[in-house]
């Protein structure tokens, strides 16, 4: 199969999307890459149908891909996002009418078939959407944050696929954790190359809020001493932290490495402070019955309170009605 057999057995999802890139012919890849949107609407290989109500499938974004006939049903979000998904479904086309390399997919167990049709999908939409060349995956395996920061200004792809494409550029055995946090310090997405826990999703990092801060004036390369704070109240240490700040000035994508000599981060576990006045005890987290759902703040094991509670006391004490910050 010219190649094909050999492609089949390795499993590379990098190479066989490369493969199918370099074999298309019913589309402009130049145009797809400019324009993903108005050229799939303009071709007659493939309709794309918006769907408002589709609910996210998380198949490469907001859509998912009919092959009878070849129909791309989009759940519009960011251009950015859709010009990922866009291609990630046209991935799935491609492959599945491939004269080759669609009977290989065919000829897999269901669920082996599905994982290695994602990923090839994945790989064709960062090869089209973001090319990458030597020069560039050389800054990467030293400035993984500035590559990304220029990858997202270079081309119009989300935040989400650039950290993930410098991801796959990084050198194997490297130990990076990345990640994109909003000018506050919460990560919207991140990844790692190493046994090192990413930064959690969702999760407000006050480390991550100062370094946001400093990179609107300029990178950011310095020892990284506030630490990584986890859920679980753990904090990862012995990091230094590249930060740059994307041209919209919205969001920093950032990069850590450890420091030490076995090549990982140093754990620690600080203390909790309970913000009530009144009672103002200090625990461990492990103490505690878990984080509150609303502000965070791990719940006192002395007075089973969190900020929340402090919050809405120094509004107005429920007992007496006045605003006081202590207890009647």
């Amino acid at each position: 199969m010219d190649g094909w057999d050999d492609l089949a057995t390795g499993r590379d999802a990098r190479a066989i999307a490369a493969r199918i890139a370099a074999e298309c012919t019913t589309f402009n890849l130049a145009a797809l890459r400019d324009d993903p949107f108005g050229t799939l609407v303009r071709s007659t290989e493939i309709t794309v149908e918006i769907e408002d109500g589709l609910a996210n499938t998380g198949c490469g974004g907001g859509g998912y891909y009919r092959p009878s006939p070849p129909t791309i049903h989009l759940h519009p979000a960011t251009s950015r996002r859709d010009n990922f998904t866009l291609l990630h479904e046209l991935g799935h086309h491609l492959q599945q009418s491939h004269d080759q390399w669609g009977f290989a997919l065919i000829d897999m167990a269901d669920r082996e078939r599905r994982k290695i049709e994602e990923q090839v999908s994945d790989q064709f939409a960062a090869q089209i959407l973001m090319p990458v060349g030597d020069a560039d995956l050389r800054d990467a395996s030293f400035h993984p944050a500035d590559v990304m920061a220029g990858l997202f200004a270079r081309w119009e792809a989300s935040r989400t696929a650039v950290l993930q494409r410098v991801r796959e550029m990084l050198p194997t055995g490297s130990r990076w954790l990345l990640a994109v946090a909003d000018l506050d310090g919460v990560v919207i997405t991140s990844a790692r190359t190493y046994d090192d826990p990413q930064p959690p999703k969702g999760f407000a990092q006050e480390g991550f809020r100062r370094v946001a801060a400093e990179a609107m004036e300029s990178a950011v390369r310095r020892e990284f001493h506030e630490g990584i704070e986890y859920k679980t109240g753990a904090v990862l240490d012995g990091m230094r932290i590249e930060a740059a700040i994307d041209h919209e000035e919205r969001y920093v994508f950032i990069a850590l490495r450890p420091t030490t000599v076995n090549g990982s981060g140093t754990w620690t576990f600080p203390l909790q402070e309970c913000s009530n006045t009144v009672c103002e005890s200090t625990f461990q987290a492990k103490q505690s019955s878990g984080r509150c759902g609303i502000c965070q703040e791990f719940k006192c094991p002395d007075c089973h309170r969190c900020g929340c509670a402090t919050v809405a006391r120094r509004a107005a004490c429920r007992v007496c009605g006045l605003i006081h910050a202590g207890e009647c």
